[in-house]
């Protein structure tokens, strides 16, 4: 099989052949069929040797000792390291792998499995008070989905802050009530100037621009909490992954629209690459894996994309 990897200490990462990884006990094997990349990867790229990518969704393709053969066809959304591989093992239990309902693609269960999750951790964080005034720096996957988190779950008055206008555009349509443009505008004077001069009641840096910060500690309220957006541990993901999964059956937010690329995983270091060089209009590369010839299709359902 193919995984996208390091080769070598201090070389970039690249696509290497391997062998089809065998299931341990407790554990299944999963035929990818999609996945994401984001900028944590390229951070994550020397901490993860084994292979990159931690967000995916895929098949069951067998299972280890003391699982229920009955895993095997189900669709799953996985989070964890060296995802971005054609088959790679996951833990059958735990908050890490997740049925997929039918309602949910597999496009839009790749959100689930990370970013959404991602950005209500920061949202539940930061603990907006419902009617309280919220700012949220960046306005990439983790930051939109601190905004759905925040203004459609907790109630909090949402200002996003973002230069990048396809960006801005879909603050709004997940929810935000108003955008201030840094590069146009003093952000800690707009921010005091649209909460009247008393500052946000906190704010969300989920960018990793440097006068983000400063701008947050300046346009927020004396004592407001300041929370940075990062990857999350174990703890409440399962509860935050489903939740993302019931949004998204229940027509109140469709994640796919931050996707702006699309590209067959032997070209995945071309989206990686592209990505890392902050390539201007991209917010979400989608990996798609190539199917399988024959029966082990049949065991596949939900559209890829």
């Amino acid at each position: 099989m193919k995984a996208f990897a390091l080769r070598r200490p201090g070389e970039p990462p690249a696509l290497v052949e391997r062998p089809v990884p065998r299931p341990g006990p407790g554990e299944v094997l999963v035929r990818t069929t999609a996945a994401l990349i984001c900028a944590w990867d390229g951070h994550s790229a020397a901490a993860a040797p084994s292979g990159l990518g931690h967000e995916a969704v895929g098949v069951v393709e067998a299972v280890g000792g003391g699982v229920c053969p009955s895993y095997v066809g189900r669709r799953v959304g996985v989070e964890g390291h060296g995802r971005l591989a054609e088959y790679f093992r996951a833990p059958a239990a735990g908050a890490g792998l997740v049925p997929l309902p039918g309602t949910v693609s597999d496009h839009q269960a790749l959100y689930a499995a990370g970013a959404l999750p991602t950005g209500f951790a920061a949202a539940e964080e930061a603990a907006p008070a419902p009617g309280g005034s919220i700012a949220i720096f960046g306005q990439g996957t983790v930051g939109l989905s601190a905004t759905v988190a925040a203004g459609r779950l907790l109630g909090a008055r949402v200002i996003a802050v973002e230069p990048e206008m396809k960006r801005q555009r879909l603050a709004l349509r997940f929810g935000a009530d108003v955008v201030v443009d840094p590069a146009y505008e003093d952000t800690a004077e707009r921010l005091l100037e649209l909460t009247g001069g008393a500052g946000a009641d906190c704010a969300i840096v989920a960018t990793p621009s440097p006068g983000a910060a400063r701008a947050a500690r300046a346009g927020t309220a004396e004592g407001a909490k300041v929370t940075y957006a990062r990857c999350r541990p174990p703890r409440g993901r399962g509860e935050r992954l489903a939740r993302a999964l019931h949004l998204i059956g229940d027509g109140l937010v469709e994640p796919t629209v931050m996707t702006t690329h699309e590209f067959p995983f032997h070209r995945v270091g071309e989206a990686f690459t592209r990505l890392g060089t902050r390539e201007p209009g991209m917010i979400k590369p989608i990996i798609l894996f190539p199917r399988p010839a024959g029966p082990q299709q049949q065991t596949e359902t939900g559209d890829p994309r």
